[in-house]
């Protein structure tokens, strides 16, 4: 069974221009900042409190030492399992 990912990105083999991009292009109806890879806690956490996102368990990044890892698990949260 094919599941339809709800963001269809994964930070992997990107940069984090492109994959903050990416989001912003994805949810463009939210605030969604496009801050610099040294200010990724703050897009973190402000997309943890946008109204697209207020029903998922989005990670807090300050338990997060690259975004990378916390990317991951915020794309798999939204997505959800992939079998």
């Amino acid at each position: 069974m094919s599941l339809e990912s709800f963001f269809p990105f994964t930070p992997d083999y990107m940069s984090w221009e492109d994959w903050n991009g990416n989001l912003i292009m994805f949810y463009g109806e939210e605030p969604i900042p496009a801050l610099l890879e040294v200010e990724w806690k703050t897009v973190a956490a402000s997309v943890g409190q946008l109204a697209t996102f207020l029903n998922y368990p989005v990670p807090d990044p300050q338990l997060f030492e690259n975004w990378q890892d916390w990317a991951n698990d915020f794309t798999q949260i939204v997505n959800g399992p992939t079998s």
